[in-house]
């Protein structure tokens, strides 16, 4: 079973995924405006946070890992929430249809094609030795606006802590994957949301058109002033979005 923190109680439960880079603590700000309705549980994917010796780097591996914690976390109603790298494995995931999986929310999520990068942004991605330095310089370029202070360590400690192997695994492959025609058709409740100011990953409407394609019910919002990293940035407003929409999925 995955590393991961467990809190909360209500239905459904909402199954948290990081960033590249960042950890279950990711979801730290967040969740205190969460887990007053639901029970919540944040997870670490291979490589990252404390299951940084963990295998499995691919899309699908990742996929099949969660999954397998969920099912062995006896998840029967879930909302599956992926944060950028993981917005690529919340919806392969989606596309095998687990009967616990009630809808899913896609926070700034990387598409499900090759994600558009420029060469040199690679290039500068794949030469992060976990420096002080270079840590810092990730999170703040992620960010767009500062994090507060004593969340911008936390975020720090986090991209120093990742295991280089997965880091390099997803800038190299897992970012490039092509997953856009192999989804089908996804009859499930999705909502996306974009930061107003996030440079890191496609805008609104080329969310629309790529990430939101195979969905039949969807929802796509923009948080104001916000850059990459929301639920450490702006957790009050996403977890307002987040919560409107798990009614929204219970009272239908």
């Amino acid at each position: 079973m995955l590393p991961h923190s467990e809190q909360g109680h209500g239905s459904p439960t909402f199954v948290l995924m990081h960033y590249l880079g960042g950890s279950h603590r990711t979801w730290f700000p967040t969740l205190p405006y969460l887990d007053g309705d639901h029970h919540c549980v944040a997870i670490d994917t291979p490589g990252f946070g404390d299951a940084a010796q963990v295998g499995g780097y691919t899309v699908d591996a990742m996929a099949e890992h969660v999954d397998q914690c969920i099912r062995e976390l006896g998840i029967t109603n879930c909302v599956l929430v992926g944060h950028s790298m993981t917005g690529k494995v919340a919806v392969v995931l989606a596309s095998r249809r687990p009967d616990y999986l009630s809808g899913l929310v896609l926070v700034a999520p990387s598409p499900p094609g090759p994600q558009p990068m420029t060469e040199a942004d690679r290039d500068k991605q794949r030469a992060y030795t976990k420096t002080r330095a270079e840590a810092e310089d990730f999170v703040d370029e992620s960010s767009a606006i500062r994090l507060p202070d004593d969340i911008r360590e936390i975020a720090i400690a986090d991209a120093q802590r990742v295991n280089l192997e997965a880091w390099h695994a997803w800038v190299d492959h897992g970012s490039r994957e092509d997953w856009s025609h192999r989804l089908g058709t996804i009859d499930l409740p999705v909502l996306l949301v974009c930061g107003e100011v996030d440079e890191q990953v496609p805008g609104p409407d080329e969310q629309r058109r790529t990430t939101l394609a195979a969905f039949t019910r969807t929802q796509l919002e923009v948080i104001p002033g916000a850059g990459h990293l929301m639920p450490m940035q702006t957790p009050r407003a996403l977890a307002a979005l987040m919560l409107t929409f798990a009614k929204a999925q219970l009272d239908g």
